[in-house]
């Protein structure tokens, strides 16, 4: 394979300069590059210069960065730039049906807090797995049901919201949901952030939390202890509506 393949399919890829390109694109135009001559073996050679020269950036399985040999991007700014396209497009490829961002990061994206997480929960109506995003980065599928035959999706759907970051527009727990779902189980490390987080929320938005919310879900059987540890965590911020949930538990739930 000589330079002068190598040279034109530099200048038909450097269109692309910036942006994320998968394998089928690179076969493409290494197509038209080589007409008859071509293969998939020599395909993947020419990935393969292509990356060590740094015209190419491995993002993930089969999806690369184009970018400039000359620039050196760390592995935030490839994040900032594109974790969250990868995000869309996995859920895309491997995930059927509605779904939503749930736990600790739908309750920062409700405080409007746009860190990338090591990990990102996405509630779903059928898949559980943890899969590799990319770099480090990994996405956890979970379902949402009571036992095998009653999935209890559609209730918890009907308590989220989309939002904007860029362009692009993600499902995410409204802000009720996430709080209870933040509570629930979150793990010595987690736990004082989600405590103050919640404390935060409490502070900020007692007067317009909806405790019917709260009483739809008990209802269900679902996230007794979660509204037990919010119970405990607003008594000393908002007395008046730690006295609401105390009645809720009493009359739906159960005290932990």
């Amino acid at each position: 394979m000589g330079n002068v393949v190598f040279d034109n399919l530099v200048k038909k890829l450097i269109k692309y300069k910036g942006k994320l390109v998968d394998g089928e694109k690179v076969s493409s135009l290494l197509k038209t590059s080589m007409a008859d001559d071509f293969s998939v073996q020599k395909m993947y050679k020419m990935i393969y210069y292509l990356k060590i020269r740094w015209y190419l950036e491995n993002i993930k399985k089969n999806i690369f960065f184009v970018k400039d040999p000359e620039r050196i991007y760390t592995q935030e700014e490839i994040l900032e730039l594109f974790y969250r396209t990868i995000v869309k497009k996995h859920c895309t490829d491997f995930l059927k049906g509605n779904r939503y961002i749930w736990w600790l990061k739908a309750l920062e994206l409700n405080l409007s807090s746009f860190d990338i997480p090591d990990e990102l929960s996405i509630v779903n109506t059928y898949k559980q797995a943890t899969e590799v995003l990319m770099f480090e980065k990994q996405i956890v599928f979970k379902t949402y049901s009571k036992n095998k035959t009653d999935n209890l999706f559609k209730f918890f759907r009907k308590l989220t919201k989309k939002i904007k970051i860029g362009n692009l527009t993600f499902p995410i727990a409204g802000l009720e949901l996430a709080i209870l779902e933040s509570l629930y189980n979150p793990g010595m490390i987690a736990q004082w952030y989600i405590n103050e987080l919640v404390k935060k929320v409490i502070r900020k938005y007692h007067k317009s939390l909806d405790i019917n919310v709260r009483e739809s879900i008990l209802k269900k059987n679902k996230h007794n202890t979660s509204i037990n540890r919010l119970y405990e965590l607003s008594k000393s911020i908002d007395p008046e509506f730690s006295e609401k949930l105390k009645g809720l538990i009493k009359r739906y739930g159960y005290f932990i």
